[in-house]
């Protein structure tokens, strides 16, 4: 549908100082969805305009990065628009990728709307009415393609920094630990959220982001399929395979993440893919896990694999329907395939059994000529259930996948993998 014109909205409010809400969808425009000078029409009216409205914009630019920020005057000012202007959004210039920072309290209010300190005056009406008018227009596409996409979940507030990165023209979120540990190379830890999921679903789901804060010595990383809340990620797909190769890379150039110690986990179709990529991207992962997920349907591996955890709940309802008993034996199968010996597991250690878990062991198949580690943490719930193993989803349990996951990793980086 047509929009009614831009320069309208500029005109009526040049008497009045620009209202934060925006300012900031301004700002938002200008920083969180153009890639690679690309910019919609929309977009560049926006910009353009609201250059010669009341506030004032100042750009600094260096060879690496822009920083953006914006200053208004009047009513309009503290407490709305320092909400987001302070710290500025810094834009990277990277070919294939755009970044900006922000603490996560701020992460988190832009998820969640305007802070309730933003209410419109009569003095800011004009410039609200034909906002409202403008997405009332164009059908609520506008909001919905030019803003960062809200999440099924608020984000979780942390004292550490998130990023948000996009490469490939997908979102990369970053969490950067408080207190990260000097001295030594970082590890990566990329958790893969499953179907109809997201990146901010999978963060709340499993809380890595909390064991790295713990754990000071790696970064954790959620990136988005390629179709936002899709249903699979794109495994043999050569978009794909260049996409988790960029991710590594910008991890290792922007972070001092060490090249060998990048790591994934998925959980459900991402915990699948994670299997994927052991095979089919050993040179970028070091070790791999996945939970509640088997091995990939129609899938034929030909490498030697990666150290891999497998997380599995033999009350799986989602992974009943994908076969069940069956579809656990063959990802083992596969997963030791290049064992000479053909032995069962070396070790088997029973885990704790408090609350929701019926029974818990971690089974442990050693390296053997060629074929790498396999653990397997082997459950099951007394109530049926896909969800991700911790105490906020299996009551009275104390067994957290995420950072067993990461013990198991952890071993992976003084001993041979």
């Amino acid at each position: 549908k047509r929009l009614p014109p831009v320069s309208r909205l500029a005109s009526t409010a040049q008497s009045q100082p620009m209202a934060p809400f925006v300012q900031t969808f301004v700002d938002i425009v200008r920083n969180a969805r153009v890639q690679e000078g690309e910019r919609s029409t929309l977009e560049s009216k926006l910009l353009d305009e609201a250059a010669d409205m009341p506030c004032k914009r100042s750009t600094t630019a260096t060879s690496t990065a822009s920083t953006t920020s914006t200053a208004c005057s009047g009513h309009w000012a503290s407490p709305c628009l320092s909400d987001f202007s302070t710290p500025s959004l810094v834009t990277s210039t990277s070919r294939t990728a755009t970044e900006f920072l922000l603490p996560t309290e701020d992460v988190a209010r832009l998820h969640r709307g305007l802070p309730a300190a933003c209410r419109p005056s009569v003095h800011g009406f004009a410039a609200w009415a034909l906002l409202v008018l403008a997405v009332v227009a164009c059908g609520g596409w506008c909001l919905h393609e030019l803003l960062p996409r809200a999440p099924k979940w608020s984000f979780p507030q942390r004292p550490g920094t998130m990023r948000r990165h996009v490469v490939d023209g997908r979102d990369v979120w970053v969490y950067l630990p408080s207190k990260v540990r000097t001295g030594t190379p970082l590890s990566a830890v990329m958790v893969l959220h499953g179907s109809l999921d997201t990146a901010m679903g999978i963060m709340n789901a499993s809380a890595m982001e909390q064991v790295a804060e713990a754990d000071s010595s790696f970064i954790a990383v959620f990136p988005e399929m390629a179709q936002y809340e899709g249903v699979s990620w794109g495994y043999g797909n050569a978009s794909e395979v260049k996409f988790f190769r960029d991710v590594s890379n910008l991890l290792t150039r922007q972070y001092l993440v060490a090249m060998d110690q990048v790591f994934t986990v998925g959980h459900s179709s991402g915990g699948s893919m994670a299997l994927f990529l052991q095979n089919h991207l050993p040179d970028v992962f070091r070790g791999v896990a996945s939970v509640e997920a088997g091995l990939p349907a129609n899938q034929v591996w030909t490498g030697n694999g990666r150290p891999t955890m497998v997380v599995w709940n033999h009350n799986d309802p989602v992974l009943a329907e994908y076969g069940g008993e069956q579809l656990y034996n063959d990802t083992l199968s596969m997963l030791r395939r290049r064992d000479p010996t053909g032995a069962g597991p070396s070790s088997v250690e029973p885990l704790s059994t408090s609350g929701g878990v019926v029974w818990a062991e971690l089974l442990t198949w050693p390296a053997q000529g060629s074929n790498p580690l396999t653990s397997v943490v082997s459950w099951k719930s007394s109530a049926p259930t896909h969800a991700w193993l911790n105490p906020t989803h299996i009551n009275g349990t104390t067994l957290d996948a995420s950072k067993m996951v990461w013990q198991f990793f952890k071993k992976l980086l003084v001993t041979p993998s």
